[in-house]
């Protein structure tokens, strides 16, 4: 009997691993197709098709359908297939409604996209984006939804929330069953699809001597002119860059020891927002620093409303400069040389921060800028004035 029960979990253990071929396209040519995947180690990709004839006002019943030629859906399993901790469920059009995406274990209503998938073309590919603490739902690169697993929606309309939510985050989903997708496509994208950052040309960091004493006008302008220079908040979350995992498309910076940071230019607004991912040396993601006119969050560490005076200090019309920083593991963000925002990490956080020596710009557009201060950043190959050819310039 022991033969068997061995054979029995070996099976098991191999049908949790992914198959090499699915960083492929893989066709699904049925309605219900099993298939195993490890979402943790992969982001997955979605090729699906919007229909000839659609309707984004239709009857309010037609609305929860599950089996309309707009939607996708996907149950999420961990370990065996009776083990059932998600269910996922998007489509492929923008209704009047806002009947668009749901997470059953997240959210107690379907969310709005936040623009029409792949500007109404028929084509589109969708990106799921899981990491333990948030998942992220792109459609042609574009955000259209996002959800952290600490923030679900807590309601009695919908018993087991917010619980459900974080057990998500935390649960290993190895294998997926696809449902009302026959004929769409499917691939893995692997998160260690890191390749190493091209060394700067020759004399790219060399610092300028300095002598004791204040510095003269002349070394001032030339540390303003030639060492810093505004470069696009170049979007990471491309093919090109490996959906953030490309080392090419970061800038190291010694963050922990900088007394200055992250300086940005962009337009604050409540609902989108800055959102800065940290690696650490090895190129792996630590985290991710989001924040808007309405909150501030850290992964896994930081989750609050934005200070009154915080929002009360950006600019009257146009882009406000801002600057975020961790030095010494204090989380800052400055506007006009004042801090505005202070929170010390402790703990697991501070030292978990406390590696971040790169970072790299998410889901932020070519208007937005970065000042790239040459004495103590080093850009990726695709850090360039035009994102390597992403952002037209001026």
């Amino acid at each position: 009997m022991i033969f068997p029960i061995v054979l029995t979990l070996f099976g098991t253990i191999l049908s949790a691993v992914l198959d090499p071929s699915l960083t492929e396209w893989r066709h699904l040519k049925t309605n219900e197709e099993r298939i195993p995947f490890p979402l943790k180690d992969y982001i997955l990709e979605v090729k699906a098709f919007r229909p000839d004839e659609y309707d984004t006002n239709p009857a309010y019943s037609e609305l929860f359908r599950t089996d309309k030629s707009t939607t996708m859906m996907m149950m999420l399993h961990a370990g065996n297939w009776n083990n059932k901790v998600g269910r996922l469920v998007w489509n492929t059009i923008k209704y009047d409604r806002g009947y668009d995406v749901n997470i059953e274990e997240c959210d107690a209503r379907y969310q709005a996209y936040r623009s029409f998938p792949a500007g109404g073309k028929k084509e589109q590919i969708w990106a799921w984006n899981f990491n333990r603490n948030d998942v992220e739902l792109k459609c042609d690169g574009e955000l259209q939804y996002s959800q952290h697993f600490d923030e679900g929606e807590d309601t009695p309309r919908k018993p087991g929330l917010p619980q459900s939510c974080r057990a998500l985050g935390d649960a290993d989903v190895d294998r997926i069953i696809f449902r009302h997708m026959e004929g769409y496509y499917i691939r893995g994208i692997p998160r260690n699809n890191k390749r190493e950052t091209t060394p700067p040309p020759e004399g790219l960091t060399t610092k300028y001597p300095t002598t004791e004493g204040a510095a003269t006008t002349e070394a001032a302008t030339t540390e303003a002119t030639v060492h810093n220079k505004d470069y696009p908040t170049c979007d990471c979350w491309t093919p090109e860059c490996g959906y953030c995992t490309n080392m090419e498309c970061t800038v190291k910076q010694d963050l922990i020891n900088s007394d200055r940071g992250i300086q940005v230019t962009s337009k604050l607004r409540r609902k989108r927002l800055n959102s800065i991912v940290l690696y650490d040396e090895a190129g792996s993601e630590i985290g991710k620093f989001r924040w808007s006119l309405r909150g501030i969050w850290m992964t896994g560490c930081i989750q609050c409303l934005t200070p009154a005076e915080l929002r009360r200090a950006k600019a009257v019309e146009g882009p406000t400069t801002w600057s975020f920083s961790i030095k010494d593991g204090i989380v800052r963000i400055t506007i006009n040389d004042e801090c505005l925002y202070e929170h010390p990490l402790v703990g697991e956080c501070k030292e978990r921060y406390s590696k971040a020596t790169r970072f790299a710009f998410y889901d932020m557009t070519c208007e937005n800028t970065f000042l790239y201060r040459r004495s103590e950043m080093v850009a990726g190959e695709r850090i360039t004035p035009d994102c390597a050819g992403t952002c037209p310039q001026q």
